[in-house]
């Protein structure tokens, strides 16, 4: 194997591992070698922010004392890999769709797989680098010399990432060579890469709400520790102890088994199972449902229009980044129970609900490129005699129902992990819905302002207008404005002012600027489109 050919097709797969990120890179006017490195330093920034957002408080922690501690950073990076190797490898191995390109060129199938899959996994070491420093303070303080202590948590780490790059691997190349995957290739993807979110997302919950049992140590409260990633622990922090030997050994196995099915079972199949399409699939018409009104045609096409999966992924994770962002920091912080609030707090808790809809709907949310994701059916379709109003109300309702449901779930775990009062919950959710409504009324409407009908990658639909100044001077601001207007109203609350007064005149007021919103769109753009 010719180390210059992997390299020169390690090149070509960096620019696929995350398409948003490359064709930023392209907008810059970066080609050639500043394009692959622009990319590449976008993975190292990641890395390096990974790195200063956690050592510090890592290096408060003696890992080798405290087995939770040492676990839970395990089990917590070990899903945010978990997620970043799915989307990683559907997107250089699914995505691409380049292999039948190299068939023509001096490049053999087992070079063009290695370097996909060192790809993916150098993708991966970023979001993972705060276990390398978790394995070197647990095996520095338990007593190894720096430069053996180095090299263990270096091993250790190598070993982790393999493992973790394995599994994923056993599981999606696994489940591709199946027969109802290629019937449903579409699908399946678009479900996996939810699937990995919802996986990670869902994971760190769980993580959080099972560190209840706890055990002490002089002051320091340890988390429980959690047993499928011990052996790590005793491997670093005893790799001489009959259980760390067991321990290395058991790795050892491990991954042994685990690339020998993948050399035998997996690799050899791996052409057809990615490229492949069946021919049923090719011939297959799909079925037409007689006596459809307009509604339900319309929603099977925008439905066609969603199922996109790297659409799907990317609209997903920047909507949900924020609220996500949120919950691990004050799960991490500290028990927050709202259980015992009484119901003066009905009106704050339906403000909180209209903001969580601020946080989770902005530019690259579905609702705003519903319009755009038509391209030439947009122009098709104005031009049919149908009513161009009837059909955008329809897209809207459909565009919005999906955030509601989005920004509903979204404020239910928010609910479900503060302990709200069942009374105090529907209030939220009930303020979810009607801030989910009038702010995606907002974003419906800009990316009709906005249209884009020629686009060739989803991220150029979230960069229209200000570009990504405006989605940080949203977030941010939605933040700000919240935490201002949440405070002041807690602290009317606190003050013991009448609350059906107080809460009254909130509602009177919310329900007058929604009341001036609604006909202010209704007078300057549903009336100006066409019957």
């Amino acid at each position: 194997m010719k180390l210059q050919q992997l390299k020169a097709l390690m090149r070509t797969n960096i620019l696929y591992v995350n398409p948003s990120a490359t064709n930023q890179s392209r907008k810059k006017g970066k080609t050639g070698k500043k394009l692959i490195r622009g990319v590449l330093s976008s993975y190292i920034f990641s890395g390096i922010i990974f790195l200063v957002v956690y050592v510090g408080i890592m290096f408060m922690i003696d890992f080798s004392k405290f087995p939770g501690y040492f676990t839970y950073y395990m089990a917590l990076f070990g899903l945010i890999g978990f997620s970043q190797a799915m989307s990683a490898i559907f997107n250089v191995f699914f995505e691409s769709r380049d292999l039948e390109n190299y068939l023509s060129m001096p490049f053999r199938q087992g070079e063009v797989f290695l370097s996909k899959f060192l790809v993916v996994g150098l993708t991966i070491v970023p979001f993972l680098l705060p276990l390398a420093v978790v394995f070197f303070l647990a095996a520095w303080r338990s007593g190894q010399m720096i430069l053996v202590a180095i090299l263990s948590s270096l091993l250790l780490f190598v070993a982790f990432v393999l493992l973790l790059f394995g599994l994923c691997s056993l599981f999606i190349f696994g489940l591709t060579q199946t027969k109802l995957f290629a019937r449903h290739k579409k699908t399946f993807t678009t479900g996996m890469l939810v699937l990995s979110m919802v996986v990670s997302i869902g994971g760190i919950l769980l993580i959080n709400f099972s560190q209840t049992n706890t055990s002490y140590s002089g002051e320091f409260v340890d988390k429980t520790a959690l047993a499928p990633f011990m052996p790590f622990f005793y491997a670093v922090t005893a790799p001489f102890s009959a259980a760390g030997l067991l321990s290395v050994l058991g790795l050892v196995v491990c991954l042994v088994i685990i690339f020998f099915i993948l050399r035998k079972s997996i690799v050899p199949k791996l052409y057809q199972s990615v490229n492949d399409t069946p021919q049923e699939g090719r011939n297959k018409k799909r079925k037409r449902k007689e006596n459809q009104n307009l509604v339900q045609l319309m929603r099977g096409y925008n439905i066609q229009l969603i199922k996109n999966p790297n659409l799907v992924m990317q609209m997903l994770s920047s909507s949900l980044i924020m609220p996500i962002v949120f919950f691990i920091t004050f799960m991490t912080t500290g028990d927050f129970s709202f259980k015992g609030l009484s119901l003066q707090f009905f009106g704050v808790f339906f403000v909180v609900g209209i903001f969580v809809a601020g946080m989770t709907i902005n530019q690259t949310s579905f609702v705003s490129s519903i319009i755009s994701l038509d391209r030439e059916n947009f122009l098709f379709i104005r031009s049919l005699p149908l009513s161009f109003k009837s059909y955008m109300r329809i897209k809207f309702w459909f565009a919005c129902t999906v955030q509601i449901i989005i920004t509903g779930v979204v404020g239910l775990l928010a609910g479900l992990v503060f302990r709200l009062p069942f009374l105090l919950l529907l209030s939220m959710m009930a303020g979810v819905i009607l801030g989910t409504i009038l702010i995606s009324l907002h974003f419906f409407i800009r990316d009709y302002q906005l249209l884009n009908l020629t686009w060739n990658n989803i991220s150029e639909l979230f960069t229209r207008g200000s570009g990504n100044f405006a989605l940080v001077f949203w977030i941010f601001g939605v933040m700000i404005l919240g935490g201002i207007v949440i405070a002041a109203y807690v602290a009317a609350v606190m003050f013991q002012i009448n609350p059906w007064l107080l809460n009254g005149g909130v509602f009177l007021l919310i329900a007058v600027i929604s009341s001036l919103y609604l006909k202010n769109k209704q007078t300057y753009f549903w009336n100006k489109l066409s019957d």
